[in-house]
């Protein structure tokens, strides 16, 4: 399967929200794999679900819109 780095999922968020993402660049730690992909292919295959969106900006789009309407109801 096909992945994004951490670097493509700042830039989608920074360019969804207009907002600078605070962040830390560091070397890889002790243990870490060297790659990691996340996938709903075992909950398809098991479960028989499928997410409702799996494009990037899709997903942030709609955590960004959730985002702001919570702040608009604790405000």
């Amino acid at each position: 399967e096909t992945g994004l780095s951490v670097q493509e999922m700042l830039a989608m968020a920074r360019e969804v929200t207009g907002h600078a993402i605070p962040h830390r660049d560091g070397p890889r730690r002790a243990g870490d794999p060297p790659r990691l992909v996340a996938s709903a292919g075992l909950a398809r295959e098991y479960l028989q679900w499928s997410p409702r969106h799996s494009d990037l900006r899709t997903l942030v789009s709609s955590a960004w819109k959730v985002y702001q309407q919570s702040k608009e109801l604790h405000n």
